[in-house]
């Protein structure tokens, strides 16, 4: 027979005790005062026995319960640590996808403050929890806050809103950005807003790089033609203004040609200008060193800055960069630029300061010429590089000179833009391609002693189907004492070359019949 558990043998004990305790209760009855003091003791003996054994039993399962107790609770322990792991694993998680967002996310509240931001926004200065910008207002340029809080209003409405706002960055500079409103709800409830913002200052401006570029580029083939059909008459006039100063004439005449002459030339300028902008001339590209470029261009305005207490001081990367480009245009536009600064600079009585920098990587460098001039107004900045537009004094300048800079950058397939503070300040900013080629080697065409005509004298030949500007011309070699002929286009000038030689050749370029890129070529061939 199998040994009883404790269960088991706790029950009989229980059992043999309880019909113990009925004896000695017959006994006690019936019999007399020292047996029943004897059975008192025994029953008293007894009912300590079976406390003593139902509080063991208690204590026992007492035991048990707690055991299981404490093994259920640490189970619930375990499942609950499982759980709050868990969460912070998806949390982490979402935190680096929404930091991975190259776009700025923000959660904000009715007030507009900052509940959470990814990286990106954070990198705007939207940050969470702190009072340096505690709410959403504090990252938008101050003209925009009437809108944004409107666009928030609307959100919280339940409407997803779209707008484009001014912006200032962690660093203080200004920017544009495109806001995306999205209302958060909580059941029927709006309790947040969260706002996607895409910092499109690179994008826009790019935008307005090419709506500049094909409003300019039209207007280019128009100013070429015209500028050529103004340029012919401004040399006509000057041409015989120069004849006409050669003779012995009265003051008052010589000085009223002088002033003809001068303001033929002028309009030369400002056709060559419009030329400039147009780039209607030709091209000599090569492997140019932009350090060079700069340090011979400040050569040329040095001494004009100095008298003007301007100091100019030329950062250059000492990677000495190379660009493929037209050198003579990037001096241009170079000059153009340290001009503009110094126009600007001569306004204002604090110190006067340049900054001429270059910068490159392995696809593009960068020039920037900075001023510590009164700075360029946000409504300006958009219209400084269209022809014609100038801020200056009449006289002062043609309003060509930053059109002729745009073009120039563009031509070379870079792009030209300005940078300025309220504080005060203009930095314009030129950024090029990079061409790692070598240098073009054009072998120079052997030069022969061109013979001189039979007359002794210096012989020229001028090839220009405007009758009257070869005439200017003809007169006014002529009244020099050189023996020049005239024809109107190449073809003649060709039947002629093969009758005498001429010492020197002066050729327009468009011409009927056969233009004078056309001419020279067959010259070279021939």
């Amino acid at each position: 027979m199998p040994p009883l558990n404790r269960f088991t043998r706790m029950l009989v004990a229980i059992a043999a005790l309880s019909f113990l305790v009925i004896v000695l209760a017959y006994l006690l009855a019936s019999a007399d005062r020292a047996t029943r003091a004897l059975v008192a003791a025994v029953l008293i003996g007894a009912a300590v026995a079976s406390i003593g054994v139902r509080f063991t039993y208690s204590l026992r399962a007492n035991r048990r319960y707690a055991a299981l107790l404490e093994n259920e609770v640490a189970s619930q322990t375990r499942s609950l640590m499982d759980s709050l792991a868990a969460t912070a694993a998806a949390e982490r998680n979402l935190r680096l996808v929404m930091d991975a967002v190259p776009d700025a996310i923000v959660v904000v509240d009715r007030a507009g403050r900052v509940l959470e931001a990814n990286e990106p926004a954070r990198g705007m200065g939207a940050v969470p929890g702190t009072t340096q910008r505690p709410t959403l207002f504090d990252v938008v340029s101050p003209d925009a806050v009437g809108v944004v809080q409107e666009k928030l209003d609307a959100a919280f409405e339940g409407d997803v809103q779209r707008i484009e706002i001014p912006l200032i960055r962690a660093d203080a500079s200004h920017g544009t950005a495109a806001l995306l409103y999205s209302p958060v709800r909580e059941g029927s409830k709006i309790t947040r807003v969260l706002i996607l913002a895409r910092d499109v200052t690179d994008q826009r401006r790019s935008e307005s790089q090419y709506q500049q570029a094909d409003k300019l580029a039209a207007l280019g083939q128009l100013v070429s033609g015209v500028a050529h059909e103004i340029n012919n008459p401004a040399a006509i006039i000057s041409g015989f203004a120069q004849t006409l100063l050669l003779d012995e004439l009265k003051p008052e005449h010589r000085e009223m040609l002088q002033m003809i002459y001068d303001e033929a030339t002028r309009i030369g300028r400002i056709t060559a200008s419009l030329l400039a902008f147009a780039r209607a001339g030709g091209k000599q590209r090569a492997l140019v060193d932009l350090n060079d470029i700069a340090r011979r261009t400040f050569a040329l305005r040095s001494y004009h800055l100095s008298t003007l207490n301007i100091t100019v001081a030329l950062d250059l990367d000492p990677s000495e960069p190379k660009i493929w480009a037209d050198a003579s245009e990037l001096q241009q536009m170079l000059l153009n630029l340290l001009i503009n600064a110094e126009q600007a600079l001569v306004t204002i009585e604090r110190a006067r300061t340049i900054t001429v920098r270059t910068r490159a990587d392995e696809s593009d460098t960068r020039l920037e010429i900075a001023d510590s001039g009164p700075g360029i107004p946000a409504d300006l900045r958009t219209r400084i590089f269209d022809p014609f537009f100038t801020t200056k004094a009449e006289g002062v300048g043609t309003g060509l000179g930053l059109s002729i800079c745009y073009g120039i950058a563009r031509d070379h397939g870079g792009r030209i833009w300005v940078e300025s503070e309220p504080a005060g300040g203009a930095r314009f900013c030129v950024l090029l391609p990079r061409d790692q080629r070598e240098e073009a080697r054009v072998p120079a065409a052997a030069s022969e002693p061109a013979p001189h005509a039979a007359t002794g004298r210096l012989a020229v030949l001028v090839v220009d189907d405007e009758v009257t500007l070869r005439e200017a011309l003809l007169r006014f070699l002529q009244r020099r004492d050189i023996h020049v002929e005239g024809v109107a286009d190449g073809w003649e000038a060709i039947r002629l070359l093969e009758q005498r030689a001429f010492d020197v050749i002066i050729s327009d370029v468009r011409m009927p019949g056969m233009s004078g890129r056309e001419f020279l070529e067959r010259l070279r061939r021939d």
